[in-house]
């Protein structure tokens, strides 16, 4: 189903988050903001009418702007500089419209538990980067480097199977890469760990495990995805 993707706050994160989205094929966003100015200012530098200005608690806004649009999936994402804004707008979308792909940015730590308190657990603190959680809740899975070996521009990654993956199904230690990758094994989603020499298949939402060149981030992210796997 295709996926309608609400932003809540115009701001520099916000707008990066929204290049980035365009580039993974995501391009039905609009973003909310209650700052007529910051709208304004962003329809001004985009060619069609990506945002509008108005309250984010407001049930008929919300609507007018597509949160129960038929034949589509909302993702709401909360990206203000206020958590209290942040987490009532969350609250609202979630309870009322009994969305499940809610995301929001958590400006101070300390209030992660009382988004997690309200059913709010898709949270990104606001010095780290929003766009994996988006992605991944759109279904675009990407490869998450875990570490860094000894500076020679390879890493350890790990990478969530999406469903609709091409690759499940298929047993983990004939799997073969287009480009040059070793594979260490895989978590299942109950967290059993499983080494790549195991006849095991893999499934949805397996965690593999590899190691490959920072070079190949893009060819694992199509792979994974089943777009490039033969």
């Amino acid at each position: 189903m295709k996926k309608n993707i609400i932003i809540n706050g115009i701001n520099s994160e916000s707008q990066i988050l929204y290049e980035e989205l365009l580039n993974h094929g995501l391009d039905d966003v609009v973003f909310i903001d209650s700052n007529k100015e910051l709208v304004n200012n962003l329809n001004h530098k985009s060619q069609n009418l990506i945002a509008y200005s108005g309250n984010p608690t407001s049930l008929e806004f919300l609507e007018f702007i597509g949160i129960n649009r038929e034949n589509s999936q909302p993702i709401f994402v909360s990206m203000t500089d206020s958590d209290s804004v942040n987490l009532i707008s969350c609250e609202i979308v979630k309870l009322k419209y009994e969305l499940q792909q809610v995301v929001s940015v958590v400006n101070s730590r300390e209030n992660m538990p009382l988004f997690n308190a309200y059913g709010i657990n898709e949270l990104v603190l606001k010095e780290k980067s929003i766009t994996e959680s988006i992605l991944n809740t759109a279904g675009v899975s990407l490869p998450i480097k875990l570490m860094d070996i000894q500076s020679k521009g390879t890493s350890v990654w790990s990478i969530k199977i999406p469903a609709g993956s091409s690759i499940i199904g298929k047993d983990i230690s004939k799997l073969k890469f287009p480009f040059r990758a070793i594979i260490l094994g895989k978590i299942d989603n109950k967290g059993n760990p499983f080494q790549s020499t195991e006849n095991i298949d893999i499934e949805q939402d397996d965690t593999v495990l590899i190691i490959s060149s920072n070079r190949n981030e893009e060819s694992m992210t199509r792979f994974f995805q089943g777009k490039d796997n033969g």
